[in-house]
């Protein structure tokens, strides 16, 4: 019930009017007085790739406005106060941005409110995904069975297959993956085994369908890769045959008292999902696995690492193989320091702060082995140190520039590991990995040609311009890089001597630098300039806008 107005507000129509005008021109009056002033924030949200608008997106200004856009992709905050906001886009069906709890394509975006404040612009990405439908050559519902998505992803510059997603088939078969982002994609199905077998008993025929490869391969280099660009859809259908598995007993020595992993991978090192039951009385594993080349890989967790690996043939048979677990020693490294006296003659500083060296796959599907942080005060010049291995393989070496000093060389029984992977077997220890440091770095400091909003303190979006120095040697470091500072310069120090090609972009980027092809995607972009040991090299670049990628 809408209760009466008091008596003393109860004033005839044309007095209310006069009222409320006093009141609105106190209001405004007083605004003035304080200084405080209100914006109006408009802007329009837009798809990515066909530029049309984008309706019912949810746009958050700062930490507690939010809207939703209209049909026409747009939408208005009135009133805002001036000063810095950050704004975050997100709508199911796109990769947003600013939102961690959903599919995003980067950070919130800064924008400066004030006067003549411009209409916004902001561009979200339609999600790309895989779809299929998998066949049983007997007819059978094809349910429950593992579909896993690996992408191409760069690894510190280096190109490498990670796992992206995984879903399982529905009772007819099909199956979706959806919240992909542009990319490189490849489909591969876990083996599956018909109903509850027993491995153990041998004399009972085992059949199923070993996994496969898009379009239907076992070898992974066969495989079709599938190139998503925004919001595509791509269709990967596969039909498994049903085969005969045939029991393979592997007697496991060596085995700790402590949990182990028991992995069959195919020839190209991926996971298979055929199952592996171990017996810890008797230390024997049972599998059921059809005919190819396979690979068992133990992995026994503890105090002290322990790997075994038994490569094995079947076929048409069962097989009865031996796997010895070792423990896998602790990778030796060192660090040298071939430092020079300053300028003014004075003696170097043993000081150099610290560093990461890490070990990346070299094999595609592999994992990595291990990382180790190493500080200048854990000891003197020449000190070996130790890095836990998980794995035997072959490994890059990607390391991070210590302190005010930078990574010279990393190298191993003569080999340059900038340009050879390093090969950790538990049967044949690799040499110890050596790692000089030298303090002779040098410095790239440039700005941009254009002055940009967020240097000006123009009203608008803030853009934040990313500087990548790509080096053009084999090195061990990763891409340095830095942001644009507000008055439009930028510094990167600590520079191994050599020369870089400088580029000034709008959005992060993943650069592959090791490879013809990587370096070549940027050809005639950004500065090239040499950088000399202690010197500085200055640049003015153009930023670029977007993917820049050919």
């Amino acid at each position: 019930m809408r209760r009466p107005l008091p008596s003393f507000l109860r004033l005839p129509l044309a007095g209310s009017v006069a009222l409320c005008l006093c009141w609105a021109l106190l209001a405004a009056h007083a605004q003035n007085l304080s200084g405080a002033s209100g914006f109006a924030v408009r802007g329009t949200v837009l798809n990515d790739a066909t530029g049309q608008p984008v309706a019912r997106a949810e746009v958050v200004l700062g930490n507690d406005q939010a809207q939703l856009t209209a049909g026409d992709g747009t939408f208005s905050f009135d009133n805002v106060s001036a000063g810095s906001f950050s704004v975050a886009v997100r709508k199911p069906g796109y990769l947003g941005f600013g939102h961690s709890s959903s599919s995003q394509a980067g950070p919130p975006r800064s924008i400066l409110v004030g006067p003549e404040m411009p209409a916004l612009t902001f561009r979200i990405t339609p999600e790309a995904g895989i779809f299929g439908h998998i066949t049983l050559s007997t007819a059978d519902p094809a349910d429950e069975i593992q579909v896993s998505i690996f992408r191409r992803d760069l690894q510190d510059g280096r190109p490498h297959w990670s796992l992206a997603a995984i879903e399982k088939t529905r009772s007819d078969g099909s199956w979706r993956v959806a919240g992909l982002a542009p990319g490189r994609y490849m489909v591969f199905t876990d083996a599956w085994i018909d109903g509850q077998n027993d491995p153990e008993n041998s004399l009972a025929p085992v059949f199923g369908f070993p996994g496969l490869y898009y379009p239907g391969v076992t070898d992974a280099g066969s495989a079709g890769v599938l190139a998503l660009r925004a919001g595509q859809q791509a269709q990967a259908d596969m039909t498994l045959v049903r085969q005969q598995f045939f029991p393979v007993a592997i007697a496991i020595q060596g085995m700790p008292d402590t949990p182990t992993s028991l992995t069959i991978t195919d020839s190209g090192g991926q996971r298979t999902g055929l199952p592996v039951h171990l017996d810890p009385r008797s230390r024997v594993a049972h599998a059921n696995v059809p005919n190819g080349a396979w690979t068992l890989i133990a992995h026994a967790f503890g105090a002290t690492m322990r790997f075994g690996r038994a490569n094995f043939q079947v076929g048409g048979a069962p097989v009865d193989l031996a796997l010895t677990v070792t423990p896998l020693p602790p990778l030796q490294f060192i660090i040298n320091r071939d430092f020079t006296a300053s300028a003014d003659g004075a003696p170097p500083s043993n000081q150099w702060g610290w560093m990461n060296l890490s070990l990346l796959p070299a094999d595609d599907f592999a994992e990595g082995a291990g990382i180790r942080s190493v500080h200048s005060d854990d000891g003197s010049n020449g000190t070996r140190y130790e890095l836990d291995v998980f794995q035997p393989g072959k490994f890059w070496v990607s390391t991070t520039n210590p302190g005010s000093t930078y990574v010279a060389s990393v190298s191993s029984g003569g080999a340059d590991l900038a340009t050879t992977p390093l090969t950790v077997s538990p049967d044949n220890p690799p040499q110890p990995v050596e790692v000089t440091l030298r303090n002779d770095s040098g410095t790239i400091a440039g700005q941009i040609d254009s002055p940009s909003p967020r240097a000006s303190g123009v009203s608008g979006e803030q853009p934040q311009i990313w500087i990548y120095a790509i080096p053009l040697f084999s090195t061990t470091n990763r891409v340095p890089d830095t942001l644009l500072r507000d008055n439009n310069q930028f510094t990167l120090p600590n520079l191994a001597p050599g020369s870089y090609r400088v580029v000034a972009c709008d959005a992060r980027q993943e650069i592959d630098f090791h490879s013809t092809e990587g370096l070549a995607a940027w050809s005639g972009k950004g500065q090239v300039v040499t950088v000399d040991p202690s010197g500085t090299a200055n640049v003015e670049l153009t930023v670029i806008h977007g993917d820049p990628s050919p």
